[in-house]
């Protein structure tokens, strides 16, 4: 499929159909602190905890009846996993994920639970993309990429329509990039919106191989391995696809230490009662870093931060807790 915005509204509407709108939530108590208003996009309370079963139901919907007869693969320790299986067992397909041996057995149940067959292979994420590409093939699988797909762009995309639904005179909108799936997809829902808001993307700095490509202009590769505790966007090389869409539609990039995540995640969960993994946490890490550098930019205007997940691993959160309380001064080190 192709990514014209006529494409992207004709996904939008077929999603309506499985999908119901994320809440979006103006949060008093971080407007009154900023002076502006601040809303939340809630894709934590959609049914799998995170945005990514957006794109994996919009990818199944193109799929023809020999391709849903064999079924689909995808590869991921996390909510694209989960995205993945919850949309094949909504539209009655079977689904294979292929999990890293260390992902944590809280997700990996998860998974199971949603009726997929889950292949454990590997240490990291590569080597279990590669195993379920192999798989994809022996068996005649439709791989489905947790980013590298218009189709699954395009699912995504859904949350930018949403969001000129619910708040049509937005000013910015933060969200966090891994992979770039979801800010490309946010980004050319507006591609047709004359006045439309400041897109700024997040990325945590141990691994901000998209972020610093952006700023840089080109594409740069990470020769380290990825350093943070936001899994949901740990992603070490950046995908030259992704970084030429994100190149024409967001304005504006910044890169997030972990301690400043870890301070967001608590700040949500006491200013807000919401409970946000590292991935959806940064952006509000993000805007107070750039409220940091210039608070006049902000006054009164309206921001809009995509809380893009849910999934925490409860095992870390009170190393999370620890940390963010340590980071404000609530804690001795």
């Amino acid at each position: 499929m192709s990514l014209d915005h006529e494409k992207l509204l004709q996904s939008y509407s077929l999603l309506k159909g499985f999908i119901s709108p994320s809440p979006l939530v103006k949060n008093e108590w971080l407007s009154s602190e900023f002076s502006c208003e601040i809303y939340l996009k809630l894709e934590n309370m959609l049914p799998v905890g995170s945005f990514k079963m957006r794109g994996a139901v919009n990818k199944i919907l193109t799929l023809n009846s020999n391709d849903e007869e064999h079924g689909v693969i995808a590869a991921s320790a996390g909510n694209h996993a989960q995205g993945v299986a919850w949309a094949a067992r909504m539209l009655g397909i079977k689904s294979t994920i292929v999990m890293p041996k260390n992902s944590p057995m809280t997700k990996i149940e998860n998974t199971k639970s949603l009726g997929a067959q889950v292949i454990l292979f590997g240490l990291s994420f590569e080597e279990a993309y590669h195993h379920a590409k192999e798989v994809a093939e022996n068996r005649k699988l439709i791989f489905i990429h947790p980013y590298e797909d218009d189709s699954v762009i395009a699912g995504q995309a859904s949350i930018g329509f949403e969001l000129q639904e619910q708040l049509p005179q937005a000013d910015y909108i933060l969200g966090s990039i891994g992979g770039g799936g979801l800010m490309s997809g946010l980004g050319l829902s507006y591609s047709e919106i004359e006045k439309k808001p400041l897109i700024i993307g997040t990325q945590a700095l141990g691994a901000s191989s998209m972020v610093d490509s952006l700023n840089k202009g080109k594409l740069k590769t990470n020769n380290e391995v990825a350093q943070t505790f936001a899994d949901g966007i740990k992603v070490k090389d950046p995908s030259e696809k992704m970084f030429h869409i994100l190149q024409n539609v967001v304005d504006e990039q910044v890169a997030i230490t972990d301690e400043d995540t870890a301070a967001a995640v608590l700040e949500l969960m006491e200013k807000a009662r919401i409970i946000a993994e590292g991935a959806g946490a940064i952006n509000l890490a993000a805007f107070k870093k750039l409220y940091q550098q210039k608070p006049e930019r902000f006054k009164g205007k309206k921001v809009v931060l995509i809380i893009c997940g849910g999934n925490i691993d409860i095992n870390l959160v009170d190393r999370i807790i620890e940390k963010g309380l340590i980071h404000s001064y609530r804690k001795a080190h």
